[in-house]
């Protein structure tokens, strides 16, 4: 993918991708003992597109994902099937499977709907916030400043996951965060991710969103994430752009 020639969306190498057998196992132990081996299955294929081990628009064949990622043939054929359903994957007659291709007005419909749905999640949670969800939402920033020392897109991706479950956590309104959970999967975001000048933005602007969360002020956590999200459109908006996507 080519970047807006600026400093700012200058690349980082992909050679601190580990072996994705072992990346996915060790996801597996973190998140649950109990994932059904479709579950695992699905999360191996979707985690594989959200990071960039495949990319939009490349041809995929059941088996390819069979060998990559150590799925056996039922699993594989279900997390296709379910993948295709979450629009993460298309299936054409007589062209076969292939990632689905990023789209600049669906992306900005996207974040558009994150920007509401995730500013009312983080206005009801912070609140309520815990100091313990306070907590851990400070050290995924940490986390985060380390990932990105060290280009490690992986570590960066699940500590800025592990910041907006905290965040939102509190809000008690399981409903929203599901349809949080949804918008949040329905394209891949490891474009914004190899951008260092958009890493370093994002990490600002998660301080920000961690002062008025740790202050428990509703309106001004709900603003700050609202003004991160859209800041996130408008440069994952010129990437798209710069690359041909219109």
């Amino acid at each position: 993918m080519q970047c807006a020639p600026e400093p700012a969306c200058e690349l980082l190498p992909l050679r601190h991708f580990i072996k994705y057998k072992d990346y996915t196992r060790r996801m597996q132990d973190a998140r649950t003992p109990f994932l059904t081996k479709r579950e695992l299955a699905v999360a191996r294929v979707k985690d594989a597109i959200m990071l960039g081990r495949y990319r939009p628009g490349q041809p995929l064949r059941q088996v390819q994902l069979m060998a990559d990622l150590d799925l056996g043939a039922t699993p594989a054929r279900e997390a296709v099937l379910e993948l295709v359903a979450k629009g993460l994957l298309v299936h054409e007659s007589h062209r076969g499977m292939r990632v689905a291709a990023l789209d600049a007005e669906r992306v900005r419909h996207v974040y558009s709907v994150r920007a509401l749905l995730e500013s009312e999640a983080a206005r009801l949670s912070a609140g309520a916030a815990t100091d313990a969800a306070i907590d851990r939402a400070r050290r995924a920033v940490q986390a985060m400043k380390a990932a990105l020392a060290g280009n490690e897109l992986k570590k960066l991706s699940s500590a800025d996951g592990r910041f907006h479950q905290a965040l939102y956590e509190d809000a008690d309104n399981p409903i929203l965060l599901n349809l949080i959970e949804q918008m949040r999967e329905q394209f891949p975001r490891y474009a914004l991710w190899r951008s260092p000048g958009r890493v370093r933005q994002s990490i600002k602007e998660h301080e920000r969103i961690l002062e008025r969360f740790a202050l428990r002020d509703g309106p001004g956590t709900a603003k700050a994430v609202r003004q991160h999200i859209l800041n996130g459109l408008d440069a994952f908006d010129a990437i798209l752009h710069a690359d041909g996507v219109r």
